[in-house]
């Protein structure tokens, strides 16, 4: 890659560790709806050193502010505890996470519990990621 006649490669080109995307916040990265640090330690440190880690946000991906009203799963919609429909950013960020992973070649990404957006088995970025073939496990 190029910039104003400076070189640059990706630093996963050749990697020993490969690469996989994991929610911000599960970093201590304050981006939740209600900033804070939700930091896992012991895991983190587990994933390191077999992963090189690209930290991600899909929510705010999605163009939703740090902090946001809390969301919750509605069938297929995502509602906030103000009322609104946040579906359309939800999916956007889940969209732009799927260009991450592709663009880097992540097949894993190691995600939230219990976020509208990253849970592992119900959130909508994750659907989407599974659907594109990417391993998504719960952090």
């Amino acid at each position: 890659m190029s910039r104003q006649g400076k070189t640059y490669s990706l630093p996963f080109d050749g990697a020993e560790k490969p690469p996989a995307i994991i929610s911000m916040c599960c970093l201590g990265i304050p981006c939740q709806y209600k900033p804070g640090r939700h930091i896992k330690k012991d895991r983190i440190a587990w994933l390191m050193e077999r992963y090189t880690l690209i930290p991600i946000c899909p929510e705010q991906l999605g163009g939703l502010p740090t902090p946001r009203p809390a969301c919750h799963l509605s069938g297929y919609y995502v509602i906030g505890r103000d009322g609104e429909d946040y579906t359309a950013a939800y999916k956007r960020g889940a969209e732009l996470t799927l260009d991450v992973c592709n663009f880097f070649g992540a097949g894993r990404a190691f995600m939230k519990r219990l976020s509208p957006s990253c849970d592992s088995v119900r959130g909508i970025t994750a659907l989407f990621l599974r659907g594109a073939g990417i391993r998504v496990l719960g952090v």
